[in-house]
């Protein structure tokens, strides 16, 4: 009789020779999309700053933390678990195209978007945490508390303005955001096929 832990053991063994085999069914041009990503999103900056003669450049993985506070764009990322967390995100974005071939839905073809979706909804959070109000009106304030709140959002939407004139796309954005869109395109022709 087998113990538990060969049983586990055996488990573990067939579920990682099937995603090895799930892997060799995705075609060359998917398997060198998800790379390209790999290296868009953990090797090469996405946003990059540049003061003077000063850069810093973000990478997609520490976007998370960007997207909490802003301000990191400037003064860099810290480590942590919400970057650890964010990082197991992407990499789950990464395999999504395995999917597919893991389980026989039609709606499994909708993994080739995963990487274009994750970074479409980081650019719409990271869009709308910058544009917002800084200074929200609170509902008892008078009219000079409301005309000083209104000059402090409007000072500060002229400092962002200004900020976001040193701020570029890297060369990991461009490279992860066309593999992302090859990738989608891959995935919408084969989820298209019977």
């Amino acid at each position: 009789m087998d113990s538990p832990t060969t049983l586990q053991a055996a488990a573990r063994r067939t579920l990682f020779s099937r995603l090895i085999q799930a892997t060799g069914q995705l075609e060359t041009a998917g398997k060198f999309a998800i790379l390209v990503i790999f290296i868009g999103w953990f090797m090469t900056d996405t946003l990059v700053v540049t003061l003077g003669s000063l850069q810093h450049g973000v990478r997609f993985f520490d976007m998370s933390a960007v997207i909490a506070d802003p301000t990191r764009l400037f003064f860099g990322t810290q480590g942590g678990f919400q970057r650890f967390v964010f990082g197991l995100v992407c990499i789950l974005c990464l395999a999504a195209p395995v999917l597919p071939f893991l389980r026989r839905e039609r709606a499994a073809w909708l993994g080739f978007l995963a990487p274009l979706i994750l970074m479409l909804i980081c650019a719409v959070i990271l869009y709308s945490r910058t544009s917002s109000e800084f200074f929200g009106t609170p509902s008892d304030a008078s009219a000079a508390g409301n005309d000083l709140i209104r000059f402090a959002n409007k000072f500060a939407r002229q400092g962002t303005g200004l900020a976001a004139r040193h701020i570029s796309i890297g060369a990991g954005g461009y490279l992860a955001f066309v593999a992302s869109l090859v990738l989608a395109l891959r995935g919408m022709r084969h989820s298209n096929q019977p």
